[in-house]
């Protein structure tokens, strides 16, 4: 990364604000303190616009000289760009602002939730943050649901065909925000030791841009439901990954080695697509180091609502070997009729975290 020449800039300044818990992408929780907010302001040096999270290079300078070059990443550019936030709004060259949560390890790195551009304008890019700078004028990145309305409702709306998106409002419309995961799981002896064992950094795959089942349903990008002669495919946005679904039990491949997707055979129980995944070769069935084993059986359920508005989810995961009983999880995704699915080259090289 080329971070130019070092110029006098902005003063900076740093104030270490209460404590915030919510729930977040593996970024956040694993190379920065949520409990740490800092603010700087500086020169943007440097931006690269890419997923699954944006970087950006800020010098800055104290009162006695000392020139820092700060490592910033922001929510993914497709995210931006749904916002109607393109790498335009960022000029290189200018004074900007940053709030959001200090790097662990890396103590000039920072997870933004707040951008203060140039122009005066600021960009609330965390759900769960308000305008910091400037109330009047904050564009709230996550404030517009995707809610259809009666007038552009699908003709068919049990129609399952269609692209679904995360709900990107603070809260959701009726129970759609993205949370998937419990806060607590029946965990037996063997799952328990290999949890408490997880090192988030050195056995997390997810942070090198792979995935795999159940995990990969956890995603804050659209999914799209498309017609394959007698099968359906499964196109998921985030990592660009494409779900193959047989609908018929004797189109499965006995013969079919495992894989991190897994094996899915699908049924329709009237307007519910239910599928069946087996064969998962993975090693985690969450972001925070519950193991699965090759034991693991999930049964999706995914039902749109009778206005066609929202299609609800529902994972039921059976693995005797981790889980003492078996785990029920939801979500929900919502219809927009004018989201399509995105490339998401995702990108993940940061050792400098």
């Amino acid at each position: 990364m080329n971070h130019g020449t070092l110029l006098p800039v902005a003063l900076v300044s740093i104030n270490i604000l209460a404590s915030v818990t919510v729930q977040a992408h593996h970024s956040p929780n694993l190379h920065f303190d949520r409990s740490n907010i800092i603010e700087i302001t500086g020169r943007l040096t440097d931006i690269d616009w890419q997923n699954p999270h944006t970087q950006f290079t800020v010098t800055t300078s104290a009162e006695d000289g000392s020139i820092a070059i700060w490592l910033i990443e922001g929510r993914g550019a497709s995210q931006f760009t749904r916002a109607r936030v393109t790498a335009d709004f960022f000029e290189t060259g200018s004074n900007i602002s940053f709030a959001g949560f200090r790097g662990r390890r890396n103590r000039t790195a920072m997870f933004a939730t707040n951008i203060l551009l140039a122009n005066g304008q600021e960009l609330v890019v965390d759900s769960f943050t308000t305008p910091r700078w400037s109330a009047d004028t904050a564009l709230l990145l996550s404030a517009s649901s995707q809610k259809g309305t009666a007038k552009n409702a699908p003709l068919n709306p049990k129609d399952i065909f269609r692209v679904w998106s995360p709900d990107r409002s603070d809260h959701g419309i009726d129970g759609t925000g993205r949370t998937l995961w419990l806060d607590n799981y029946p965990l037996t002896e063997f799952a328990q030791t290999t949890q408490s064992n997880w090192d988030p950094v050195n056995d997390n795959p997810y942070i090198n841009c792979q995935n795999g089942m159940p995990a990969m349903m956890d995603l804050a990008t659209p999914i799209e439901f498309v017609q394959d002669g007698d099968n359906i495919v499964l196109y998921l946005e985030e990592q660009d990954a494409v779900r193959h679904i047989r609908m018929t039990p004797q189109s499965s491949n006995e013969d079919e080695a495992a894989s991190p997707y897994g094996q899915s055979v699908g049924r329709w129980d009237s307007s519910t697509l239910e599928v069946t995944t087996t064969k998962i070769d993975w090693p985690w069935f969450d972001q925070a180091g519950i193991p699965q084993t090759a034991q693991l059986q999930l049964v999706e359920r995914f039902t749109p609502s009778a206005d066609g508005l929202v299609l609800r989810y529902q994972l039921t995961a059976t693995d005797l070997a981790v889980f003492t009983e078996i785990v029920l999880l939801n979500r929900a995704w919502v219809w927009d009729p004018t989201e399509k699915l995105r490339p998401y080259n995702c990108v993940w090289d940061r050792s400098d975290l």
